[in-house]
């Protein structure tokens, strides 16, 4: 079954994601969307710069398909690019003709949302289409906009894990040809050999087309000089260059010529254009993409030039421009030595390998082993990474510590005077030596031994910084810019990680928590329920369901606004009285939960309840707002009242059902009660089935004139008989239908029925004198349907609006005076009578009474039934008839049982009356015979 409601389907989006790996995020996101949402297909793409989408997952009714990329021009993907979100409802294939997918896959219609990273740069689209017009729920459009970020920032995230595998592959080439030209250079025996060696480190690991090296004679600069050396892909001998680079070597001496002038190193990309050079033309047929030059000078003296190019259209980096320079440097340095024939070489060893391979996901386990192979790399004595308290931002957390080769415990410690406070302020920060002074006093003195340090900030995908990264070393440390490169790549692969885990807590909380009250949700609640009740060995446990009472008229009062801060007070108030093992949550609406651990009895339990209702004794004053609460408690203990968390949260819930109807604050569940609320509900069930079959009926109680005993109408009254309940009481059934919210659907049964009886009679021959009054509840009025439903069961059955009269209850007015004057003078303007039932009986305003377009004024039964005993009962009943007189209204008694109380109800002035005295309510038939007739 789908999940209706937004929260839910954070939930299983949130229970999902977290049990995928990240390659197949985009697939199972694809699938639930399409599964949560009920759309044919689902579509997760990236899009670059050129304007293509290269679908990344495409489910597609009941199955993953490949799709091929695709471009955006002419497709309504194009529109979600440049929008927050484009939705096509219908007809998305007549928007979009030239779109072949949409026909492909014959859509109807098209959701799609652009899936954007922190900044706001759009990398993808998130799409749902189907065969039909897909109608989504309300929520639909926030959950896709909300996913579709959280999309974007896992597409970003892996767009910057490759872009760092890229550097990291980069650093990787970039150390292997340092090594290699180094061991060049320092296993060499002669000047060609090293030079030799150094092409084929050129070729071999640096992945060029060929390279050559011409020997400049001192005092004669020229490109003419001896090719000393050369390596070439294509050539078979050792040593030789192809025909083809004989070629690109002689077209290169203009490009030597300017590396000599410059004494600096030279790119030159060939132009392919009709204004081009026979050069470059030529070049460009060799296949010649980038051309370099470098001189290879040592302490000022050129030594010579090496050549190389290379034949893919991979772009020559400043960064690999640099590398190469140092590169000619090492080598013009190992020809100086060689000739002079030093005793002593210069050895230099790069010992820096970055870790491309970490074998676990996510989590804590990624950043212990990412400290691990950093510290390796660096050849460092420490690594460590640590994040920064989200309470106090001058206090970091070490995550992950290692030292020679050891991970430690973890600790907190005071960035004060410590380097890392320099890293957090300039980004990067680097002590040669001498480090040990400096680092925190939490550290117990164990890391006194530290010289170097080099550390870096670690920041989330807005700048913000989260951590530091770093390593130390025990000597000092003064060829830095290895070691600083190096630890950039590790701190982007660092940040990444606790971005995703903070955006994976982000999705937890939403799942988890409400969001209201930031109190555990219904969620976490059954979570935590069913860790109680399956503790091992059994721990008794007390559960109380909290529902507030009349919460609503907050919300239809004051505002959702303030309702939703009176929720926040109320659960910090609880909170505030609770212990601290108890656990609260929120199950939803006006309902919270408690989970009293360890206790026995109800008496704790209920103990307890007192608390809590008293934390609501004093009034809430919210924006200028006063709200009175109270609130009903339903308890349940484990395992006396349920074996499985199920069972006890249905207790619970009965429980306070009871003293909601008891009227009382509190109580706890007793066996029969569950045989009662049953009882309610199969009479709930057996009720809801008459209303949809029609089964139900009318009797027909008379309203005569008492001075003369003739009829001047009737009241309508609904009867029910079951076949498996029998006779059900209307006080019974009505009482259901209220609580069940099946109240609306119960009066337009009547209505209907009144109507159909009203022309069934008119068809016999036979007329109702005066109107037939028919009861509204109060939650019919807050229908905005209740006019059309009267009119249109009128006209369906052919007789006029004047022959009814609409009865509704003093307390129904009140509950929204405004729509009901409203309503009710719509129904006055097409000759409707109406009159107030049980009057004396609520709590109306006068105010609203005078502008309440009424007819008559319904004396209830509880005032006649006692007037002739009770002075008290008698003053009333007089008053209403005096006020109803004063305002022009008529007055009608109910419940007559008596000739001397038609003769009082006479002398006080009300004429009009129903009740035994004259006739109890009778079927149509029987009702005709003896009124009508």
């Amino acid at each position: 079954m789908s999940p209706t409601t937004a929260p839910e389907i954070f939930q299983q989006l949130a229970e999902g994601l977290s049990r995928v790996n990240k390659g197949g995020f985009f697939h199972h996101l694809a699938h639930t969307l399409a599964h949560l949402l009920s759309a044919d297909h689902a579509l997760v793409a990236s899009i670059d710069r050129s304007g293509t989408a290269t679908p990344l997952a495409m489910w597609s009714e009941g199955e993953f398909v490949d799709a091929a990329p695709y471009t955006l021009s002419g497709t309504p993907c194009e529109r979600v690019k440049e929008r927050t979100c484009f939705h096509i409802t219908s007809q998305a294939r007549a928007c979009f003709p030239d779109d072949a997918r949409l026909a492909a896959l014959s859509v109807e219609s098209y959701l799609g949302v652009p899936m954007a990273d922190a900044s706001g740069h759009c990398h993808g689209i998130l799409v749902l289409m189907h065969s039909r017009p897909l109608q989504l729920p309300n929520y639909a459009n926030e959950v896709m906009r909300i996913i579709a970020s959280l999309a974007g920032v896992e597409l970003s995230r892996q767009l910057v894990g490759q872009q760092a595998d890229q550097q990291i592959a980069c650093k990787q080439r970039a150390l292997r040809l340092l090594s290699r030209g180094n061991d060049a250079r320092f296993h060499a025996s002669d000047e060609t050999s090293l030079l030799q060696s150094a092409c084929r480190v050129l070729v071999d690991v640096g992945g060029y087309t060929a390279a050559w090296v011409h020997h400049i004679v001192p005092g004669m600069e020229n490109p003419e000089g001896v090719l000393q050396a050369c390596a070439d892909r294509e050539a078979d001998v050792l040593g030789w260059l192809s025909p083809k680079q004989l070629l690109v070597a002689g077209y290169s001496r203009d490009i030597i010529r300017q590396a000599i002038s410059r004494r600096a190193p030279v790119v030159y990309r060939p132009q392919c254009n009709p204004n081009a050079s026979g050069s470059d033309t030529t070049l460009v047929a060799l296949e010649v993409a980038v051309l370099v030059a470098l001189p290879l000078i040592y302490r000022g003296q050129l030594l010579g030039v090496i050549t190389l190019y290379q034949s893919d259209d991979a772009p020559m980096t400043a960064a690999e421009v640099r590398l190469l320079s140092e590169l000619a440097d090492d080598i013009a340095f190992g020809i100086d030595s060689l000739r002079h024939r030093k005793a002593e070489q210069r050895i230099q060893h790069a010992v820096t390998q970055v870790a491309t391979a970490v074998s676990a996901q996510h989590g804590e386990a990624f950043l212990t082993q990412l400290t691990d192979h950093m510290a390796n790399a660096l050849a460092a004595d420490v690594g460590f990474i640590a994040t920064l308290d989200e309470q106090d931002p001058n206090i970091a957390n070490v995550l992950a510590l290692y030292v020679n080769g050891v991970r430690q415990s973890a600790f907190s410690y005071h960035l004060a005077g410590v380097p890392c406070q320099d890293v957090l302020t300039q980004r990067e920060c680097i002590v040669h030596e001498n480090a040990g002074i400096r680092l925190p006093v939490e550290s117990n003195g164990d890391l006194a031994w530290v010289n170097a340090y080099v550390g870096r900030r670690l920041d989330d995908a807005k700048g913000r910084p989260i951590g530091i990264i770093g390593v130390m070393f025990k000597a000092p440390l003064f060829e830095t810019q290895i070691v600083s490169t190096v630890l950039q790549i590790f701190a982007a692969r660092a940040a990444s990680e606790l971005g995703r885990q903070r955006d994976e807590a982000r999705i937890r909380q939403l799942a988890f928590c409400d969001a209201g009250t930031q109190l555990p949700n219904r969620t976490d609640f059954m979570q935590c329920l069913e860790e109680c009740v399956n503790d091992h060995p059994p721990t008794p446990f007390a559960l109380l369901l909290l529902d507030l009472n009349h919460f609503k008229e907050i919300n239809d009062t004051a505002g959702h606004d303030v309702g939703d801060l009176v929720l926040k007070e109320v659960a910090q108030r609880f909170r505030s009285v609770l212990p601290a093992d108890d656990y609260l949550a929120r199950l939803g609406g006006d309902e919270f939960v408690v989970i009293c651990r360890g206790v026995h009895d109800d008496v704790s339990a209920m103990q307890t309840a007192d608390i809590l209702c008293a934390s609501l004794h004093q009034p809430m004053v919210i924006e200028q707002h006063s709200s009175e609460l109270s609130v009903s408690v339903g308890i349940s203990l484990y395992p006396g009242h349920g074996q499985s968390a199920q069972a006890l949260l249905k207790h619970a819930d009965i429980a306070m059902y009871q003293a909601k109807r008891q009227k009382l604050t509190m109580r706890t569940f007793e066996h029969w009660m569950g045989h009662a609320v049953a009882q309610q509900l199969h009479i709930a069930k057996r009720l809801a089935m008459a209303i949809a079959h029609q089964s139900l009926y009318l009797h027909f109680q008379p309203q005569v004139d008492m001075r003369s005993g003739q009829l001047i109408g009737a009241e309508a009254l609904c009867r029910w008989w079951d076949e498996e309940l029998g006779e059900v009481s209307p006080v019974q059934f009505i009482a259901i239908a209220e609580e069940r919210g099946m109240i609306a659907a119960l009066g337009n049964c009547v209505i209907d029925q009144a109507c159909r009886q009203l022309a069934d009679w008119q068809r016999q021959g036979v007329e109702l004198r005066g109107q037939l009054a028919i009861n509204i509840a109060a939650d019919q009025f807050e229908d905005s349907d209740l006019v059309t439903t009267l009119l249109a069961s009128c006209q369906a059955h052919g007789i006029s609006p004047q022959a009814l009269s609409i009865e509704i209850t003093e307390s129904g007015i009140m509950t929204h005076p405004d729509d009901a004057i409203a309503i009710t003078e719509v129904l006055k303007s097409h000759g409707m009578g109406l009159s107030i039932d049980d009057f004396g009986t609520g709590y109306s305003s006068l105010a609203y009474l005078k502008r309440f377009a009424a007819d008559k004024i319904k004396i209830d039964i509880s005032f006649v039934r006692d007037m002739l005993t009770s002075e008290n009962d008698r003053a009333i009943v007089r008053t209403i008839i005096a006020m109803a007189n004063a305002l022009g209204l008529q007055t009608i008694a109910e419940g007559i049982e008596s000739k001397e109380q038609c003769e009082a109800l006479i002398a006080m002035g009300c004429t009009q009356a129903q009740g035994y005295y004259y006739d109890r309510p009778l079927t149509a038939d029987h009702f005709a015979n003896k009124w009508l007739v």
